[in-house]
């Protein structure tokens, strides 16, 4: 007895999209990987302007920012979080009258063997909290 067309169209289908599915979640990851890839993204935004944002202060205020509030409470608008996406917030430490340290709660790890290809600072991280210690140093003749 042979199958029906109707029958084996449907059951190669079937295949089809469970091979699809099973290379998708392969190549791209779960959803929940996908998710916190894209945490680590907006982390990595949110240091790299807060950084941006502390060389700034250190300009105008000839001095770091005491805490991340006191650099929120300097600016008029922010297009950055001082929160992770999971509500944690930041951490800033001073430790002296030039440098600082950013630390956060990263969900992934990055492979640094690839250094060449990242364009922030703070794309590089192990998995976990990590903290990047960084330099505010006025121009030379200030």
């Amino acid at each position: 007895m042979r199958p029906r067309p109707a029958t084996l169209f449907a059951v190669l289908s079937a295949i089809a999209m469970s091979a699809a599915i099973f290379v998708g979640l392969t190549v791209i990851g779960s959803p929940t990987d996908v998710r916190m890839r894209r945490y680590d993204e907006r982390r990595v935004n949110d240091l790299t302007s807060i950084s941006s944002a502390i060389k700034t202060y250190r300009l105008t205020h000839e001095s770091l920012p005491q805490s991340l509030d006191d650099l929120q409470r300097s600016q008029q608008s922010m297009g950055y979080s001082l929160r992770d996406p999971v509500g944690r917030p930041y951490e800033y430490i001073v430790r002296d009258a030039f440098w600082y340290e950013l630390c956060a709660e990263f969900d992934t790890a990055t492979d640094n063997t690839t250094v060449a290809s990242y364009s922030s600072y703070f794309e590089i991280h192990g998995l976990g909290r990590h903290c990047f210690p960084r330099e505010a140093r006025p121009p030379a003749g200030r």
